[in-house]
């Protein structure tokens, strides 16, 4: 029987394989099938349970090959004439360096076709791709968010080289989120934008990183495998699942301390009394306790919900709602975190009630507003609107425009996901199929829990929760002291004087600050040598000392810089009661 080779049509690396490999002089006959037209041989093998996106078949006296044994095949009936032939003889003749060498080529051609806008030949999976849409919706107004947080807590007009292009396509995705190469251009531009930025203090951010650092690796996994999109994300969807669980559970244990249960110091009642009006006219003393144990009890039901797979729709809802709340203080740019938030619990939503979701009338008229003109406009002129109240510090307003935008969409999820009960069919739903991406939530597990063992304070995600452990002194209840002694974090220095640096003057001016001494060395590698500073040690007081001669002292105490832009600490407030 002749040879036939099976290809992908719109495979620039296949069609010019198959075309150059001189085979007929040594195989004989030799028919190219594309498998992009002849829907009858698609079909055939695809029943077969060939995965035709993994690589061409070769059907010869001999069996069927496919995927690396099918190069193999070619390369033994290649007539050896020609560079390509050489080549293709040399690695692919041996069959072991084939089945090798051919993942890493395969990820190429997978990765071409993805940029080149190539279908998959795979059956299409409507309730995988909604599950994907809604989250991609949502993650793209979180990056023009994201991109406004961090233009205006620094410098105005300080945009980083990323900030343009993360603008771009955080409105590609909020308007079109089936654009898929725009997603895959998002994540990598976001790590790129968050090793620059590192290291910072935003919670928001080490969570952000966790989650693209799930992406990445899941698709590096899954290119060398040659999976499809369905796939790739079904696996990220278990371990941002997670992540967010991690977040509510250190979110709750962070605030288990004296300075969160007071009244007088609790970030609950202090961001309680920066809500907007009516809420900031409850502001009673009952009030300032519900606000403190309503928040464990609410995270804990959330949490509780989320995992539940029968109460799982209340708990989105919940969860949503909670944050969106909280988004209206005023304390702070919370919108930001809210979004993120939010985002992760859509990871929740199984994809069968997301298909229900993206085919119901309210969200189809969204969908159509959003991806004509004056949806894009409106976009535009809502962030717009968030940047103006930014840069002026209004957050309550920020607050509200954000509400504007994200109302429509979280209503529409909130209530298009209930009906029937549709359970998730996913089989895994807290754990994903590569082992390597369930290691990811158990790093940040331990980040969350640094501060206890005396590592890191700074992104541990015990944000609002007046959490202290630095110093040697920690208002936790059940962690007195940090597991891990001695520690980064007993080490702390108060600087009382300085010259020659703006930012060791201003240190010195804020006397109730006091720095882990790992954070203060890490800081003076930027500060001009011949800058002078005072401080106190311990028992040991420090007069005006260069800081050329500290950092000769005492550089070896440092790491890297890449490992310094993880560890990183808060500063210190002196007093007993850390406020928020």
């Amino acid at each position: 029987m002749p040879t036939i080779i099976y290809y992908d049509g719109e495979c620039p690396f296949c069609s010019q394989y198959v075309t150059l490999a001189r085979l007929r002089e040594a195989a004989g006959p030799v028919k190219l099938v594309d498998l992009r037209q002849d829907d009858h041989a698609r079909n055939t093998f695809m029943g077969q349970g060939y995965d035709l996106d993994k690589g061409m078949i070769v059907e010869t006296s001999g069996g069927i090959f496919h995927g690396a044994d099918a190069i193999h095949a070619i390369s033994a009936m290649s007539s050896g004439v020609g560079i390509l032939n050489r080549v293709s003889a040399l690695i692919f003749g041996n069959k072991t360096l084939a089945s090798i060498l051919y993942p890493v080529l395969r990820a190429g051609r997978n990765a071409t076709l993805f940029l080149l806008g190539a279908k998959s030949m795979r059956a299409k999976d409507d309730a995988e791709d909604a599950s994907y849409e809604l989250f991609a919706r949502l993650f793209g107004l979180f990056i023009l968010l994201h991109v406004l947080y961090y233009w205006f807590r620094g410098a105005v007009g300080s945009f980083e080289p990323t900030s343009v292009p993360l603008l771009i396509f955080g409105l590609g995705l909020a308007v079109k989120p089936d654009m898929r190469p725009i997603f895959v251009a998002s994540i990598i531009t976001l790590a790129i934008d968050g090793w620059r930025h590192a290291p910072v203090y935003s919670n928001h951010t080490i969570l952000l990183n966790f989650l693209l650092f799930t992406f990445l690796v899941a698709g590096a996994w899954h290119l060398l495998r040659g999976s499809g999109w369905v796939r790739y994300f079904a696996d990220v969807r278990p371990v941002g699942r997670m992540l967010l669980l991690i977040m509510y559970a250190f979110g709750i244990f962070h605030k288990i301390n004296s300075d969160f249960l007071d009244p007088l110091s609790s970030c609950a009642v202090v961001l309680w009394r920066e809500m907007p009006p009516p809420f900031v006219w409850i502001d009673t003393p009952l009030m300032d306790y519900l606000a403190i144990y309503g928040t464990f009890a609410v995270e804990g039901i959330i949490m509780l919900m989320l995992i539940v797979p029968r109460w799982r729709h209340w708990g989105i809802c919940t969860g949503m709602g909670f944050h969106s709340v909280l988004a209206l203080s005023g304390f702070a740019m919370y919108p930001v975190f809210t979004t993120l938030a939010i985002t992760l619990h859509i990871m929740f939503i199984s994809p069968d009630v997301a298909l229900r979701i993206t085919r119901s009338d309210s969200f189809c008229r969204l969908d159509s507003f959003l991806r004509r003109p004056a949806g894009v406009a409106f976009l535009v002129v809502a962030m717009g609107l968030i940047a103006i109240y930014a840069a002026l510090g209004d957050y309550r307003m920020v607050a509200f425009v954000w509400f504007l935008v994200a109302a429509w969409p979280l209503v529409i999820i909130a209530f298009g996901g209930t009906g029937p009960n549709m359970p998730d069919k996913s089989v895994r739903q807290l754990w994903s199929g590569p082992v390597l991406l369930n290691t990811i939530p158990l790093l940040f597990f331990m980040n969350c829990a640094s501060p206890y063992l005396g590592i890191k304070t700074a992104q541990s995600m015990n944000m609002f929760s007046n959490l202290r452990v630095e110093g040697g002194v920690s208002n936790h209840l059940i962690f007195s002291k940090a597991l891990i002694s001695p520690s980064y974090i007993e080490d702390v220095v108060y600087v009382t004087d300085a010259q020659g640096s703006q930012m060791l003057e201003r240190a010195s001016k804020i006397s109730d600050r006091g720095h882990v001494y790992y954070q203060f060395l890490s800081a003076l590698e930027n500060e001009p040598p011949e800058a002078r500073v005072s401080y106190v040690r311990g028992n040991a007081v420090i007069s005006l000392a260069p800081v050329a001669e500290i950092l000769a002292r005492d550089r070896e105490m440092l790491h890297s810089a890449w490992i310094r832009k993880i560890l990183h600490f808060l500063p210190v407030k002196l007093e007993v009661r850390q406020s928020c």
